[in-house]
């Protein structure tokens, strides 16, 4: 087996440390360039990632504006028509007059009287009781209802005197609307026919039987024991019932302006809602970024100072390569 000479040692040890040298430059080039990566990497996140923290932490949910809620006539005409109620409210009771709200209520009702008048009582059938302004007033509006809920703080006199100015002219557009001009024009023209169906009733018949317990006669004693009674027994039975109806699908003149009074106060109340709850659920989401930025500019600072312990080993490492190209210069003296 040879070995190598004397001579030939140093210079193996020489290529060996050589290939060492190499191989860690180059391990230090590839270790540089992954810091600086991930560095530019952290800077970003870090800069992206605070600054929208600081938009979620400065956006107030006072600049939310809730949406106002529309009826048009169309949505009112569309109505299904069915029989509408007068405002809800508790038993009646005289309320505190304000002579600026109720006049408001009876000039309000003079003008939706006249539209009643101009749109749809031309509809009315000859044997239909004519409406007067009291009447209409009454069934309609209800101010007497109303008055007694604002006295109670129950309803918002503002809020319902803009509902019902709003309400006027929508129904006045509804009312020249095609499908509205043919509903009047198909009641006004209707005739009455027979309807007749069938209706389950119950009488009552005496029937005679016999009682085991009873003791009101003078045998009763004697088997066998008790006293013949009479009772009353339920007798199931069906009546036809016939009466005098418009054909399906038809509504009067009144039913046909109560369904859209309806139409108009339901479809603004659920958009109201619809509206409220879109708003509010915006304010939620402010809230949950004001937190939520809160945290992610901790979270951000975080990645700053992990960007910084990073340039710290960077520091590190060009400062040993800086060494590194010193050693190898050749000394001069």
């Amino acid at each position: 087996m040879d070995y190598p000479s004397d001579s030939e040692a140093p210079t193996l040890k020489s290529r060996f440390s050589a290939g060492l040298d190499r191989t860690e430059a180059i391990y230090l080039r590839i270790l540089r360039g992954a810091i600086l990566v991930l560095a530019t990497f952290l800077i970003i996140a870090a800069l992206v990632l605070g600054t929208v923290s600081i938009y979620k932490m400065t956006r107030d949910e006072g600049s939310v504006v809730e949406k106002s809620s529309t009826v048009s006539g169309e949505d009112v005409a569309a109505t299904s028509l069915v029989e509408g109620s007068r405002p809800a409210g508790a038993a009646r009771r005289e309320p505190a007059i304000d002579t600026s709200k109720k006049r408001f209520y009876d000039d309000f009702i003079k003008r939706y009287h006249r539209l009643f008048v101009a749109k749809y009582e031309p509809a009315r059938q000859a044997d239909d009781k004519k409406i007067s302004q009291a009447e209409f007033g009454d069934a309609f509006i209800a101010p007497a209802e109303r008055l007694e809920l604002i006295d109670k703080n129950e309803l918002n006199f503002e809020q319902d005197r803009a509902d019902l100015e709003t309400m006027l002219p929508v129904l006045a557009t509804a009312a020249d609307l095609p499908r509205t001009r043919s509903a009047l024009e198909r009641y006004r023209s209707a005739k009455k026919v027979q309807v007749c169906r069938s209706v389950e009733r119950t009488r009552y018949e005496s029937r005679q039987g016999w009682d085991s317990n009873a003791t009101h006669c003078a045998d009763w004693y004697v088997s066998p024991t008790g006293c013949s009674v009479t009772r009353a027994v339920e007798i199931p039975y069906t009546q036809r019932q016939c009466t005098m109806q418009f054909p399906e699908g038809t509504r009067s003149h009144a039913d046909l302006m109560r369904g859209h009074q309806d139409e108009f106060f339901r479809l603004l109340s659920e958009r109201r809602d619809a509206n409220s709850a879109a708003a509010e659920s915006e304010r939620a989401a402010i809230r949950a970024g004001n937190a939520e930025g809160q945290l992610s500019l901790m979270t951000s600072l975080q990645i700053l100072g992990g960007f910084l312990v990073l340039m710290f080993f960077f520091l590190l490492i060009a400062i040993e390569r800086h060494q590194r190209k010193n050693g190898q210069r050749p000394m001069t003296g």
